[in-house]
């Protein structure tokens, strides 16, 4: 994607369950004798490294990752480099068949989803499960004196005021688990209750004339409008609090097998949906992805779409995240689909700059199809972000006989992280 100013675009996966989650591995994670799956443990690092993934969020469930090993959590066969101590690990470099190399990371996801931790809290077991499960705002500042960063999954779940009150560093403004279940859609984001389960079964379609598996996410994504518009609440307030795409992968929900020969909800296919690019100073070194992390130095991009080559958003020298001042030009440079084949129609994709103010009003200020798009900071406390949207029309031909429809309907194609407006000197 283009190294910028020093910075190179690292792709990572933020939630993401492994055997070490109870409800992993259709829900059988572990045999008779507490053995983990195997099969399936090796299903997860092949995903990451088939779709070359650069970091790894590990979120797992307290049962049973509150009852394990620090170390032991890294997923390491012999494969993982422990760093920078094997006895007092942080991180872990998983080493592909390829070469590629995958940055591990451990956390958990139960109320609260703190990750990149440099340990378990203190205390006994029970204590461990007792502190991953708080559902206590209040708690969320534990989770930076264990080294990490205190996020919020299923943002669509958290009442506003819930949030206000943790002050949490990051939250999900879109959860691949939402976008599909049934309930959550319906109760929370008020959607289509089994409108995304009437819509993926289509590409079970076995035959020839079928629509590609891994295009299945197209027919049911939609915008977490609930979580989107916590994000920009906690904004208007002036809270600096960054957000992800959570991929909530278990391949634990979907085991028919479809044309390609891979399960529905494989590793491979859900990891490959999107990610969460961090703008890093050194992509390979645990540190620089936290920093990047802490930062907000990052953007979602729903990589179902193409990868997106030549994103970029400037302001006064400020990378997103930063301050920016009253004057300064925010520019965005519009994204290309990367290799595209240019026999496929061709996508229409354009850029929305949208300001947030302290009031809570959410205002497009410019809109266009590039290179660039411009507009003007304007005076007085405020955030601004950068949705790109997209008209995939270069799917259509592989949907094969559903049609083009699902090709015709526009997506984000990327959230970025905001920059905020700089008060001016005294």
């Amino acid at each position: 994607m283009g190294v910028r100013r020093g910075l190179t675009p690292a792709r990572g996966i933020i939630h993401l369950h492994s055997p070490y989650s109870h409800d992993a591995c259709d829900g059988e994670p572990r045999a008779f004798d507490g053995s983990l799956d195997e099969s399936c443990l090796a299903d997860l690092k092949r995903a990451l490294c088939t779709d070359r993934i650069d970091f790894a969020a590990l979120t797992d469930h307290d049962a049973t990752m509150a009852d394990e090993a620090f170390a032991d959590l890294f997923l390491s066969r012999g494969d993982v480099d422990l760093l920078p101590d094997p006895a007092a690990p942080t991180a872990g470099r998983l080493r592909c068949d390829d070469g590629h190399r995958v940055l591990l990371f451990v956390g958990g996801e139960n109320d609260q989803m703190p990750i990149l931790l440099d340990r378990h809290p203190d205390g006994t077991v029970d204590q461990r499960h007792a502190a991953y499960n708080s559902e206590d705002p209040a708690d969320m500042a534990r989770w930076r004196d264990l080294g990490g960063l205190a996020w919020y999954a299923h943002t669509e779940k958290h009442p506003l005021d819930k949030l206000r009150a943790a002050r949490p560093d990051g939250i999900e403004i879109y959860n691949l688990h939402a976008n599909i279940d049934p309930d959550i859609r319906q109760d929370l984001l008020g959607l289509d209750g089994p409108g995304a389960i009437r819509a993926v079964v289509q590409f079970a379609d076995t035959s020839p004339e079928g629509p590609e598996p891994d295009l299945a996410l197209l027919s049911f994504l939609e915008p977490n409008d609930v979580s989107l518009g916590r994000w920009d609440a906690l904004l208007a307030d002036g809270m600096r609090v960054w957000g992800s795409a959570g991929t909530d992968a278990h391949q634990n929900a979907l085991p028919l097998e479809l044309r390609d020969g891979e399960r529905g909800d494989s590793y491979r296919r859900m990891i490959r949906w999107f990610s969460n690019v961090v703008l890093a100073d050194d992509p390979t070194d645990p540190a620089s992805i936290e920093a990047a992390l802490r930062a907000g130095r990052m953007f979602v991009a729903f990589e179902l779409f193409g990868t997106p080559v030549g994103f970029d958003v400037t302001a006064g020298g400020a990378e997103l995240g930063g301050d920016v001042a009253p004057g300064d030009a925010l520019v965005v440079s519009v994204p290309e689909v990367l290799d595209l084949d240019p026999s496929l129609p061709a996508p229409d994709v354009h850029a929305v700059i949208l300001r947030i103010d302290p009031n809570g009003s959410v205002t497009e200020v410019a809109r266009g199809r590039g290179p660039e798009v411009t507009a003007t900071v304007e005076a007085g406390a405020a955030a601004y972000r950068v949705e790109v949207r997209i008209v995939p029309r270069h799917l259509g031909p592989y949907l094969g006989n559903l049609g083009p429809d699902d090709a015709e309907r526009e997506h984000v194609w990327i959230y970025a992280n905001p920059v905020f407006v700089r008060p001016p000197s005294p």
